[in-house]
């Protein structure tokens, strides 16, 4: 089965803020898709800048590597470390020096696999059938609390400190640490990327409802976004979200070398036969006419 990145749709708002600090980005190109998401971090200088810098990086790598890209971990590794480098730069430039960040998540989908790599709070969901077939664990302080036992998810909900990132983009001359992850698709999968303006605010059970409902991906990625803002209101933040739902494509159509490996023994045969009788014919006519020179 030929599983393809199929509609695909995104919405940012800027919710109750005075900037929004969210970017995403989707390219596709040949059945291969990448998506990206960054949200900068407001406690420092000029995040929308450190988002803007991963969004556009994950364009300019996804456009100078060729397709399908053979080795997807490297790729989305080095993709966040270039973002990183580059965000630091911007960062030693300014007079006087600032220290911009921002989260990052990035996805790229390609022959029916999902391949992501994200530092920070901004998640993913692979969705399927109405629930949550794998999402991101978050690189946050009260996430670890949570896997240590500390405090319940419960708690980790209205926990002071829940907007506390462990990992980011920019803010270090060392590049950081990267998770990595992947899963094998299925036709009507749904992968969402979103900051944490939209998964704080929307329950997963609404998440999951309207994006599986009857409206197209555009309309429920923009409900999501409203319904989260309205939620928050009004203290809401940015809400950025990007989507795509694989589906079944065309068996792709095999290469003129395929065609020649799959054609039964007899026709191959014979097809060679036709060949040396030919080649034969041409080298007793050109031997004919020597002799007679």
């Amino acid at each position: 089965m030929n599983i393809q990145p199929g509609e695909s749709a995104h919405c940012s708002l800027i919710g109750d803020r005075k900037i929004n600090q969210d970017r995403c980005m989707v390219v596709r190109e040949d059945g291969v898709a990448l998506l990206g998401l960054a949200d900068g971090m407001g406690g420092h200088p000029r995040g929308e800048v450190a988002a803007q810098l991963l969004a556009d990086t994950c364009r300019n790598y996804f456009d100078l590597t060729p397709h399908p890209i053979l080795n997807p971990g490297s790729f989305l590794t080095r993709l966040l470390h270039k973002a990183h480098e580059d965000i630091v730069a911007f960062g030693y430039e300014q007079e006087p020096a600032i220290d911009p960040r921002t989260t990052a998540v990035a996805c790229l989908v390609q022959k029916g696999v999902a391949y992501w790599a994200h530092a920070g709070d901004s998640r993913l969901y692979l969705l399927r059938q109405q629930r949550v077939l794998s999402r991101t664990v978050d690189h946050s302080y009260v996430e670890r609390l949570k896997q240590q036992g500390v405090i319940s998810a419960r708690e980790q909900e209205d926990h002071p400190q829940r907007n506390y990132v462990t990992r980011c983009l920019g803010g270090s001359l060392v590049s950081p640490e990267i998770t990595l992850g992947k899963h094998k698709l299925e036709s009507g999968d749904i992968l969402l990327l979103c900051s944490d303006g939209l998964w704080g605010s929307v329950d997963e059970n609404t998440l999951l409802t309207t994006l599986f409902s009857r409206l197209p991906l555009s309309e429920a990625v923009q409900a999501l976004a409203e319904r989260a803002a309205r939620n928050a209101f009004p203290d809401s933040d940015n809400v950025t979200l990007v989507a795509i739902r694989m589906q079944q494509g065309e068996a792709p159509k095999p290469t003129e070398e395929k065609q020649r490996r799959n054609q039964p023994a007899e026709e191959s045969n014979l097809a060679q036969a036709i060949a040396d009788l030919q080649n034969a014919i041409n080298n007793f006519e050109t031997e004919n006419k020597q002799e007679k020179e």
